[in-house]
């Protein structure tokens, strides 16, 4: 990681130095007089109000969209980019979560940093895809997404003049909407990092609360040699003084010397580390719920064009992230039942699910002792009607899974191998021609940025190399940065 300038560190350090105050120092007041939860108050019903009551004021209202696993970054960033594009720019903007209602209950970790950020407890100053599910089509037009850079067919169906204004977002870049601006599709650890970057030198300290939950979530609390890069470091030294704990927060001269300063140091201060363990926590314990509920608790979907297949039908694929080994839910056809049920709702022709876990077993000495980081992969491939409709072509689920399996085999990056303890090939739980495999992964750190644009690389056959492209993350370069 190339070395930041010497006066930037330090202007940095005199912010914080300014904004420090001893933990028993009252909080410093806000210059805002809006609070966080008043915008969302607002913001929500004046929607509301336009869409039932006038198109054209409708129309002229920026949506801003996260992805639908609905997790902290995507909800933190929503939210902060409307209240961006509201507050300092004036424009109408509301954050939608691109959720259901009733999916807050599969994530604790966000309603525990939507209760530091003021919220009420049961959310009902967020706009959610409920309060829109009875207007067909999607009764706005211009779009700004965070945390990815697809715009999904259900907002543009039947909607012509569906336009994405801006993106901004760290993962891989699928090459869409390429006159949005900003347009910043730049790898990090977390989005709300970017975020933060947007942001006036005066914002709510709540909000503040909500992008920094974000990013230490996403970064396992900027810890030395994981998964946050320079940005995330930057964007966390300038929140954390502004957030509901900033007095906590001692200048980075108390931590280390001015001119020997430590990137690490933020890390390492108590209330840092006390929110970030917080976090981890309540987003680890899913014993609460089923199979079902942990397929869609962290979920997203793809569309891809098979361009090899005779006329080039496009399949829909989804990614599952699971917190917990398939040993404690998936046994004894549970995860079959599980995937059939959910393939069927969404329409699914592949259903990959990657879990992301800790072996207590194994603990290696001077390492994590909560055990060593492990990753799975199982995969289900059904039978659908499309696809029997070219099957005289040659296009089955047999021919995907040799396709896929071949791909995912081959792939040195996330070093699969056969799971000798998990094995679905034969599972009578399972619809007749389906196709199913599971995997352990032996790069544990390969997480689903690195899965999808493989798997879209598999599928679509196109030249995209998405394993180098992941390991451009710690020195990240944008692909495009306009101005705001």
């Amino acid at each position: 990681m190339p070395s930041r300038s010497p006066l930037r560190r330090l202007s940095v350090a005199l912010r914080l130095a300014e904004a420090y105050q001893p933990p028993d120092a009252p909080a410093v007041a806000l210059t805002t007089t809006t609070s966080l939860s008043l915008f969302l108050i607002n913001a929500k019903a004046n929607f509301l109000k336009d869409v039932k009551e006038d198109e054209a004021k409708a129309a002229d209202w920026i949506v801003v969209m996260g992805n639908e696993a609905g997790d902290l970054d995507t909800i933190a960033s929503s939210i902060a980019y409307a209240w961006i594009q509201s507050e300092i720019y004036k424009k109408p903007a509301v954050p939608l979560l691109h959720i259901h209602r009733n999916d807050f209950v599969l994530r604790a970790e966000n309603l525990h940093a939507l209760k530091l950020a003021g919220l009420s407890p049961n959310q009902e100053e967020l706009l959610t895809l409920d309060d829109l599910s009875q207007y067909q089509p999607f009764p706005a037009r211009k779009f700004a997404l965070v945390d990815h850079n697809c715009l999904a067919d259900a907002f543009t169906h039947n909607n012509p003049q569906a336009h994405v204004v801006a993106i901004i977002d760290h993962h891989h870049d699928e090459g869409h909407h390429l006159d949005a601006n900003p347009r910043v599709v730049t790898p990090c650890g977390s989005c709300a990092s970017h975020i933060a970057s947007l942001c006036p030198p005066e914002i709510p300290a709540e909000l503040a609360t909500l992008l920094l939950s974000a990013i230490l979530i996403d970064t396992d609390g900027l810890v030395s040699g994981g998964k946050a890069t320079s940005i995330d470091r930057e964007a966390a030294l300038i929140l954390a003084p502004k957030t509901t704990f900033g007095n906590t927060i001692p200048p980075p001269s108390a931590l280390s010397p001015i001119d020997h300063p430590n990137p690490d140091a933020l890390s390492e201060v108590q209330s840092i580390k006390d929110l970030t363990s917080i976090l981890a926590e309540k987003k680890a314990d899913v014993s609460h719920l089923g199979g079902l509920d942990l397929l869609r608790r962290d979920y997203k979907e793809y569309s891809h064009k098979l361009l090899w297949a005779t006329g080039q039908p496009t399949i829909k694929v989804g990614l599952s992230t699971v917190p917990t080994g398939l040993k404690s839910w998936a046994t004894d056809g549970r995860l079959e039942k599980a995937a059939v049920e959910w393939m069927k709702r969404r329409g699914l022709t592949i259903l990959g699910v990657l879990t992301s876990f800790r072996d207590a077993k194994k603990t290696l000495v001077g390492k994590n002792k909560k055990g060593k980081h492990k990753r799975e992969m199982a995969w289900i491939i059904l039978e659908t009607s499309d696809l029997a409709k070219t099957s005289s072509d040659g296009l089955t689920a047999s021919s995907l899974a040799r396709r896929l399996w071949k791909g995912l085999e081959a792939n040195a990056e996330i070093e699969v191998r056969r799971h000798k303890k998990f094995d679905m090939e034969k599972s009578e739980g399972l619809p007749k021609n389906s196709q199913a495999r599971v995997y352990k992964q032996g790069n544990a750190s390969a997480t689903r940025k690195a899965i999808a644009p493989l798997v879209k690389e598999i599928l679509e056959g196109n030249n995209v190399k998405p394993a180098e492209e992941a390991k451009k993350q710690e020195e990240p370069t944008p692909t495009s940065t306009t101005k705001t």
